[in-house]
C-alpha cells in the first residue's frame, strides 16, 4: 500500500471510529438521562459515574471534577474540549480527517459530515441541560446514521470502504465490552444477596445499544442479566454484539489482505481470528465460569492490540485509540 493510500485508509478508519464513538456516547447519555428522570422519586444507585467508566475517561474526568452528577458528566462527555473523546471533539476530529481526504470521498459524504459539524457547533451545554439532552443526542445519532448510509451508497466498496467498516466495528467491539462489564458489575455483582436485579436499569442497558426490541423477540421473558450479557457478547447477527463486530473486523481484514479462511496475513488478523474462535464456540456459561470481567477485559485488550497492529501494518505508525 502506497504512502498516499495509507493516509487515506488511516483517515477513513478514524472517521468511522470517531463517528461511532460520538454516537455511542450520545446513546448512553440520552437513555440514562431519561431513565433517571423516570426514577426521580425513587431511591436509586448513583448512575452518573458508571457512564464515565463506560467511555473509559474516568481518570481524566476526576482530574477535572470532584463529583459525578448530571451537569458535570453531561458537559464532560458531550461538550468539554479538555476531553479528547467528548462528542463534540469526536465530530470535530472526524470532520478534520474527512477534510484532508475530500478529493477521495464522495461529495455527499463531505457535505454530510460538514453539515453535522456545523449543526453541533451551535449547541450550548447549559441550554441542552435546561431542556434535556435528547435534542442534542438525537442530532448526533441521526447524523451518524445518515453519514454511514451515505457512505455505503456513494463510496466504492473497495479497500477504503473496508477500512471504514473496520474502524466502526472495532469501536463498537470496545464500547459494548465496556458497557456490559461496567453494568454487570454495578447491577448484579454489587447488589445485596436476595435483592432482585433492577429490570428498569437493564432495559436502559439494552436501549443504549439498540437491543431492547430484539431481546424481547428472542427471549420472550423478563430481562435477565445473564441473557443480556449473552446477547451483547455472543449474538451472531445483532449489529452491536461483540461477536458480530469482531466478525466484521475479520472480514474487512481478509478482504484487504486476501487471506483465506483458516489463514492470516498479519498480526491484526491473527489476534482477530483468535478472539473470533472464542466468540464462535464459547457459550455464555463458559464465559461466566472463567469470569465475565476477565473475559471482557481481554476483549478490550485485544481490541486495542488489533487497532495498534492495523496501524502498524497499514498506516506506518502506531495510533493509540
Amino acid at each position: 500500500m502506497s504512502s498516499m493510500l495509507s493516509r487515506i485508509a488511516d483517515s477513513l478508519f478514524w472517521i468511522a471510529r470517531y463517528m461511532e464513538r460520538a454516537e455511542d456516547t450520545a446513546r448512553i447519555l440520552d437513555v440514562n438521562y431519561h431513565m433517571l428522570l423516570e426514577q426521580s422519586q425513587q431511591t436509586i444507585r448513583l448512575r452518573w459515574e458508571p457512564l464515565v467508566n463506560m467511555t473509559g475517561e474516568q481518570e481524566e474526568f476526576f482530574h477535572l471534577h470532584q463529583v459525578a452528577n448530571t451537569q458535570t458528566v453531561f458537559e464532560f462527555l458531550a461538550f468539554d474540549e479538555r476531553n479528547a473523546n467528548s462528542i463534540l471533539q469526536c465530530i470535530f476530529r472526524a470532520r478534520e480527517n474527512a477534510r484532508t481526504i475530500r478529493d477521495r470521498i464522495s461529495r455527499e459524504m463531505w457535505q454530510d459530515i460538514n453539515s453535522l459539524y456545523h449543526s453541533v457547533s451551535h449547541f450550548r451545554a447549559e441550554e441542552e441541560l435546561a431542556v434535556g439532552p435528547h435534542r442534542f443526542c438525537d442530532t448526533i445519532r441521526s447524523g451518524c446514521h445518515r453519514f454511514h448510509g451515505v457512505s455505503d451508497d456513494t463510496l466504492p466498496h473497495d479497500e477504503g470502504w473496508q477500512f471504514l467498516q473496520m474502524g466502526r466495528a472495532l469501536e463498537r467491539t470496545d464500547m459494548t465490552a465496556r458497557i456490559v462489564d461496567v453494568e454487570y458489575h454495578n447491577l448484579v455483582e454489587r447488589i445485596n444477596p436476595g435483592e432482585k436485579p433492577d429490570n428498569h436499569q437493564w432495559m436502559a442497558v439494552l436501549k443504549s445499544v439498540a437491543a431492547y426490541e430484539i431481546y424481547r423477540r428472542q427471549y420472550h421473558s423478563r430481562i435477565e442479566p445473564e441473557r443480556v450479557a449473552e446477547m451483547l457478547i455472543l449474538h451472531p447477527q445483532h449489529p452491536r454484539s461483540i461477536r458480530f463486530n469482531v466478525q466484521t473486523v475479520q472480514s474487512a481484514l481478509r478482504a484487504i489482505s486476501g487471506a483465506g479462511v483458516g489463514y492470516y496475513a498479519n498480526e491484526a488478523e491473527r489476534l482477530t481470528g483468535r478472539l473470533m474462535t472464542s466468540l464462535a464456540y464459547d457459550r455464555i456459561e463458559d464465559i461466566f465460569a472463567r469470569g465475565l470481567h476477565p473475559y471482557l477485559t481481554d476483549v478490550q485488550k485485544t481490541s486495542r492490540q488489533v487497532g495498534h497492529q492495523i496501524a502498524k501494518t497499514y498506516f506506518y505508525y502506531a495510533t493509540v485509540a
